[in-house]
């Protein structure tokens, strides 16, 4: 009997590290997916412009001065896009969201809307909800969320309590934090945004396959250079995709797309999806995100999310969400 308890004991030990460990992975994941994700790139360009395809009208700009080369470093190099999600902290502005949680029949079961703004006042923020509806079972008997899924959005896009706003774009040589293993997560993320050609170690067999350039990724993926227009501005636009007989396990980014303007050079939207099936992690998700300029400032417009995740020792998450912002008065 005592040895039946041990072996109890120890395959209840087991169980519970293996579900901490998926937890704390599939959290950096839920980071990383809201944060964005940027074009890692440590390919050798020679290489890569082979492989680019380029419509007519980039073409035509070649032969008035565009540079293939330069763009693409522009777009290994980008800072806009997380630029543009810091002016969420920054600039006063009317925001307005929704959530739905699904199950596997599509049948919506928890709902949550919030309506808010960004006050400032000095150099001191604060994000006031004016309005929050939940419905369903959003929340477990403690108070909490009981989707990650909807926790981690929470964590993200709601700041909580007043905080000092700051726009800037921290130098890309960032170290890992101390603290709690998720906060480490966090700063591998940052360090994997903002500068390319990191590897994400700490996520085994996933890792290695979001840097989309990298010797062993870039062979997988059709590049492609067109040209656009997004909030009536000119845009040149990045596609990656994964080729047809790649679109399994081998890659993680299945598309990504980026519209830069034409002049400034700013990231106007990005869309994305990314997909892997395993063990530790199953998810199918797709995020849009959409910009635009308001005096001078690179602002959000709206974010899109559409999420599928089977999460090891939870249920599985089927949620979407957006937010949409409005009425930004920039600030110097």
């Amino acid at each position: 009997m005592a040895a039946n308890r041990m072996i109890d004991g120890s395959v209840q030990g087991a169980q519970h590290r293996l579900r901490a460990t998926a937890q704390d992975r599939t959290g950096w994941w839920m980071t990383l997916l809201f944060c964005s994700i940027a074009l890692a790139a440590r390919a050798q360009p020679d290489t890569l412009f082979k492989h680019i395809q380029l419509d007519e009208v980039v073409i035509s700009a070649r032969s008035q001065g565009f540079s293939v080369a330069d763009f693409v470093r522009q777009v290994r190099t980008d800072t806009t896009f997380h630029k543009a999600f810091l002016n969420t902290r920054y600039h006063p502005h009317r925001m307005h969201s929704a959530v739905r949680v699904r199950n596997k029949g599509e049948k919506e079961t928890a709902t949550m809307q919030r309506s808010g703004r960004l006050v400032r006042e000095g150099e001191r923020a604060l994000l006031e909800l004016d309005s929050v509806q939940e419905t369903g079972r959003l929340r477990d008997r403690k108070g909490g969320f009981r989707f990650l899924t909807v926790e981690m959005y929470d964590d993200v896009f709601f700041p909580k309590g007043t905080f000092t706003a700051n726009n800037t774009v921290a130098s890309r040589k960032l170290e890992l934090g101390r603290g709690s293993r998720f906060d480490k997560y966090k700063s591998e993320l940052k360090k994997f945004m903002f500068d390319p050609g990191t590897e994400i170690a700490t996520v085994p067999f996933i890792g290695d396959k979001l840097a989309l350039f990298s010797p062993e990724m870039e062979p997988l993926y059709d590049f492609r250079i067109w040209s656009d227009t997004r909030e009536g501005r000119d845009c040149w636009v990045f596609s990656a995709e994964a080729k047809p007989e790649f679109r399994d396990g081998r890659t993680v980014i299945k598309t990504m797309d980026t519209w830069f303007d034409q002049v400034s050079g700013d990231v106007m939207a990005r869309n994305y999806r990314i997909s892997s099936s395993s063990v530790v992690l199953d998810f199918d998700i797709t995020i849009r995100v959409q910009n635009t300029m308001v005096n001078g400032a690179l602002v959000p417009v709206r974010v899109d999310y559409d999420g599928d995740w089977d999460i090891p020792f939870k249920s599985r998450e089927l949620v979407r969400f957006y937010l949409a912002y409005s009425d930004w008065e920039v600030m110097p």
